[in-house]
């Protein structure tokens, strides 16, 4: 679920503004105040990375919105050249989400991510970069809940290089060895110190030197690394680990060839002798020197292994001169000091995923945005005697106009879901439990309480698409949707989406009332509030006064433990000549607008209190003739 979402230099929101989300987030306001915007950045992220084309660091022009170029995007007269985008994201695990491990022993509890793109250069590569804009930088956070150990943070930050060619970068542009590593070099690299840890456990010399982003989100990593120093760490580990045959299969001896000196072989052959002499004779016998074959006298590392490994030395034996060279105090620093006097210096870079627990919080929200949003559009299509075959992807999906909600409804009818039925609303002071139900059975009971339809059928039919026909109180013989109003197809397509969705699916709905009686308005506030008791999250854009005024209702009937005073958050949007702006309205207990903002809702408002008024005024004047 989204927790918080901050945005700057994005269309009319030109100042850094950061807003909190609940379960149901409510965006009201004028006409062009702002409050598509908010949500286009939503899209914007989602749509990039469901792209498969991963080299793309954002997509402007996707699945959910088209957005034109970044000079459309970028505030006008902003002095700022990058648009920023941030949010936090927290997994629900209480809801069995299904992008949550319950297995793993540190789960994630939120993942915060901050990304930041431009354009570049000049002409052509300009242009291009104005639909494709370039990763300025991106920022990931991620806290990790262990029982035992408490909170950790762990975090990445990749920027674009500000200088390509200065000393520090120089000598890992000479030691790249391909394009993919060359290109990498384009972004700087920081971890946390424990995540820096991690990556060192494989390559314990290692530089972050570069990234291969995954859109904007870091890909994989490349390190810079002292190839001296590396060797002579896959020396020392098949020395002293009683399995080295699986750490060299972790690393990187099978592609390349690594000489051990015979300074090393002479002083394991010494301790072998320590502790038994027939042992020393067998590792000579194996370890027989070969001048020359190296530039120095030596053995190769393949030998080294068979000889320690696979020879016919005691097993108790093997493992007593194993301990000594563990407990030796001059094998490490011998074995670097011969390898740094038989080599030259030697920088390599080698491709590395983030680390772990960065890694799962890359998953995580790559999971989220490209499977877990969805997003419905204010305007339906319209009413059709037979829906054609849907061409989406994703079977569930009902379209970003509600096209294809007559295919999912028949391909899921029967499918159980979870959702509060309408009963529990029947009462101001309600006790929302999910039952399980099939999602035909959930979607009339809903059609039912709003007051749109009795019963609604789908059926395939082949070739010539699906029909999907209702029955409206009153009625005996149902009808398909050309012969009533809108309501059904405008309504219809929020319910199939939100209730076939899974837990921690986030639902964006632009104007939901659009073309709704206001009882229907006033009672799909209920359905709102519904779904947040699933684990599932609603945001919102809407100019409907009867949704607002009923969900302040909900609140101020509900009684201890009140479930909506923290389910519902609300934004009122204002586009004053400096920008948008977005001033929470918060709703008190008893249902109160707290500091009640001038222009939310106050045009009724102040239409009633005229009527009542003038009302009074006529009266007295009767009073007196």
């Amino acid at each position: 679920m989204i927790t918080k979402w901050r945005v700057f230099n994005f269309k009319s929101i030109r100042k850094e503004t950061a807003l909190n989300f609940a379960p149901l987030t409510i965006f009201a306001g004028a006409n062009s105040s702002g409050k598509s915007t908010f949500l286009q950045s939503i899209l914007l992220v989602a749509q990039t990375l469901a792209h498969k084309v991963t080299s793309r660091s954002v997509v402007l022009n996707g699945a959910f919105a088209r957005l034109g170029q970044f000079d459309d995007l970028r505030s006008v007269d902003s002095d700022a050249d990058q648009i920023v985008i941030g949010w936090t994201v927290r997994p629900l695990r209480d809801f069995q989400s299904p992008f949550y491990d319950g297995r793993s022993r540190d789960a994630l509890s939120s993942v915060s991510c901050e990304v930041a793109f431009d354009t570049e250069g000049s002409g052509a590569q300009k242009e291009i970069s104005q639909t494709q804009p370039r990763l300025s930088s991106s920022q990931l956070s991620t806290t990790t809940r262990d029982p035992e150990e408490g909170d950790q943070v762990f975090s990445i930050i990749i920027r674009q290089t500000a200088v390509m060619h200065d000393g520090a970068k120089q000598k890992w542009i000479n030691a790249s060895d391909n394009e993919t590593s060359r290109t990498s070099l384009q972004y700087d690299v920081a971890l946390d110190e424990n995540s820096l840890a991690d990556i060192r456990e494989e390559w314990g010399s290692a530089e972050l030197v570069g990234c291969q982003p995954r859109h904007f989100l870091p890909g994989r990593l490349f390190l810079g690394v002292d190839m001296v120093v590396e060797d002579a760490q896959t020396i020392l580990d098949i020395i002293t680990r009683e399995n080295p045959r699986g750490i060299i299969l972790r690393r990187h001896y099978e592609d390349r060839e690594i000489a051990v000196p015979a300074t090393i072989v002479d002083f394991i052959l010494n301790l072998a002798g320590d502790a038994s002499k027939g042992a020393r004779r067998i590792l000579s016998e194996r370890l027989q020197h070969s001048p020359d074959l190296f530039g120095f006298d030596g053995v190769s590392l393949e030998k080294l292994i068979r000889a320690l490994v696979l020879s016919e030395i005691n097993p108790g034996t093997r493992r007593e001169i194993r301990q000594r060279l563990v407990e030796s105090e001059e094998l490490e620093q011998l074995v670097i000091d011969s390898m740094r006097e038989h080599r030259k210096e030697e920088h390599a870079i080698r491709p590395s995923p983030p680390p772990r627990a960065i890694a799962r919080a890359i998953t995580y929200l790559d999971n989220f945005f490209s499977t877990a949003i969805r997003y419905l559009g204010p305007l339906r299509d319209e009413p059709k005697s037979l829906y054609p075959l849907s061409p989406a992807s994703d079977p569930s999906d009902v379209g970003l106009k509600g096209e294809h909600t007559a295919a999912v409804l028949e391909l899921y009818k029967n499918r159980p879901v979870r959702y509060i039925p309408t009963s529990a609303f029947s009462d101001a002071e309600n006790n929302p439990q999910p039952i399980t139900r099939a999602l035909e059975t959930a979607v009339v009971d809903w059609l039912q309480y709003l007051g749109v339809a009795e019963d609604v059928k789908s059926e395939d039919r082949g070739k010539f698409g699906h029909e999907l026909t209702v029955r409206i109180a009153g009625t005996k013989r149902p009808h398909d949707l050309t012969h009533f109003g809108v309501g059904v197809s405008q309504v219809l397509p929020i319910l199939i989406a939100s209730l076939l969705s899974e837990p921690d699916t986030t639902l964006v709905f632009e104007q939901p009332e659009l073309h709704l009686h206001p009882k229907v308005q006033t009672r799909l506030a209920d359905f709102f509030l519904s779904i947040t008791r699933l684990g599932k999250q609603c945001v919102l854009e809407t100019h409907s006064e009867y949704l607002i005024n009923r969900l302040r209702f909900r609140v101020a009937a509900a009684v201890e433990p009140n479930p909506w005073v923290e389910a519902v958050k609300m934004y009122f949007v204002e586009c004053p000549p400096e920008g948008s702006t977005f001033q929470e309205v918060k709703i008190n207990e008893y249902g109160a607008v707290v500091d009640w903002p001038d222009g939310f809702f106050d045009q009724s408002q102040q239409e009633a209190e005229a009527i009542l008024m003038a009302a009074v005024k006529k009266r007295k004047n009767k009073r007196r003739r």
